[in-house]
């Protein structure tokens, strides 16, 4: 379990960071990316944050990273003018993949779902026939 401590961090820390990145940072490749979770460590020293994108090509993913990358000093910057911790956390960007991994899921399970109304129809005709 999560102390609520730590979740408050990393409350704190998701929403500044959204925030920064809408308002502060200029690069192009970083319009329309999405901060949609962060983890902090129990000591607060490390904080992967996730992130997420409309084109999800490998390409603009490599692009996206290298480009939160670069930027991590700057984010980390503001986010001490924002965020009073004791320690601020070194920040690790991740891509989040949840979301089309969980659009993938669901579109297989519409899939299997259609092929089971198709079967079970023609399961009846030939039992009528």
């Amino acid at each position: 379990m999560i102390p609520s401590r730590i979740k408050r961090v990393e409350e704190a820390v998701k929403e500044q960071i959204a925030l920064i990145l809408q308002q502060e940072v200029k690069d192009p490749r970083l319009n329309f990316v999405t901060v949609t979770a962060v983890h902090v460590s129990k000591d607060t020293r490390n904080a992967d944050v996730f992130v997420t994108a409309h084109d999800e090509s490998e390409t603009n993913i490599k692009n996206i990273l290298s480009a939160l990358e670069s930027a991590s000093g700057f984010i980390r910057r503001e986010l001490s003018e924002r965020v009073t911790l004791r320690l601020l956390p070194a920040l690790k960007f991740h891509y989040d993949k949840t979301l089309s991994e969980g659009m993938r899921i669901d579109a297989l399970l519409h899939q299997l779902e259609k092929e089971e109304t198709t079967d079970g129809k023609r399961n009846q005709n030939q039992e009528e026939s």
